[in-house]
């Protein structure tokens, strides 16, 4: 609205671009996408409406359940590890080190690299044959490791990467809330005789306890949501183990061409992520905000 100007529909004008762009973009394909998953659905034939038989289906595929253990697993390795590590970053770019203003550029440059960059990059270092990592290990007398051909390292492998690549993310975030803490409560603290983790753990987390629950969300969101590092680093190999769900429901959607199928797998992993967002938003105390 214009300052002196009651009336409101020019913000309403200057509105209409982005909703048009919304409801074209966003709001359209998960309408018409849930109204797939009804459907038998293949791109060059016609829609053959066949009701709940797309999740039903589902619910009896093995795949469909491997792939969401693997999503999983990587959400119970990566979630933990990158809010522990962000956290740590957070604390050291926050401290009275020398080294905090270099730290916190070190710590954020991964994050601007893009997904195929260091996923091909990982993928080199961890390469068995000539990889970096296995020639380390084999000037100390050690066998090399497929980090990603043994099943037993892969998404461990996988897992590590994303850690290298994300943590400064969390760390931005945690950074921030750090420092609107008032230095006032530190130097009371001090006087009390607080030691530093004593005010770390007492003063520090609870405090940016809203901040601790965003990062805990986000990070939940973006590991259910993990695609192209696995794409890239081991295609979901060896021999499925590190496929995860959203490689499932690609393969089913671009290359098998399931439309309907793929597209109910979608909007079960969309439940899975709002239940578990909601929880976590109960337990954060974020609801009354």
């Amino acid at each position: 609205m214009i300052p002196g100007n009651k009336d409101s529909r020019d913000g309403y004008i200057f509105c209409i671009p982005f909703l048009l762009i919304y409801i074209l973009f966003m709001v359209y394909p998960l309408i018409n996408g849930f109204i797939i998953s009804f459907f038998k659905y293949n791109i060059l034939s016609t829609k053959k409406f066949i009701g709940l038989a797309n999740y039903r289906t589902l619910f009896s595929d093995s795949k469909f359940y491997s792939s969401l253990w693997h999503t999983t697993q990587f959400v119970l390795i990566t979630t933990p590890s990158l809010l522990i590590l962000g956290f740590l970053m957070a604390l050291f770019v926050n401290s009275k080190s020398p080294f905090k203003v270099a730290g916190e550029s070190i710590f954020f440059i991964p994050y601007v690299f893009s997904m195929t960059v260091v996923s091909t990059l990982w993928a080199w270092l961890m390469q068995k044959n000539y990889g970096l990592f296995n020639h380390l290990l084999s000037t100390v007398g050690l066998n090399p490791v497929g980090w990603l051909i043994d099943s037993k390292w892969a998404i461990w492998s996988v897992s590590f990467a994303t850690l290298w690549w994300t943590a400064g993310f969390n760390m931005i975030l945690m950074s921030a809330a750090i420092r609107q803490i008032p230095t006032e409560i530190y130097n009371s603290s001090s006087i009390d005789g607080a030691s530093y983790w004593q005010t770390v753990f007492k003063i520090t987390m609870p405090l940016i306890k809203k901040t601790l629950s965003l990062c805990l969300i986000l990070q939940v969101i973006a590991s259910f949501n993990v695609f192209g590092q696995v794409f890239v680093m081991t295609g979901g190999g060896p021999y499925g183990s590190t496929r995860v769900l959203i490689q499932y429901i690609y393969e089913n959607g671009f290359s098998y061409f399931k439309m309907g199928y793929s597209a109910a797998m979608s909007y079960i992993l969309f439940a899975l992520i709002m239940i578990c967002s909601l929880i976590l938003n109960k337990i954060g105390g974020n609801e009354d905000d």
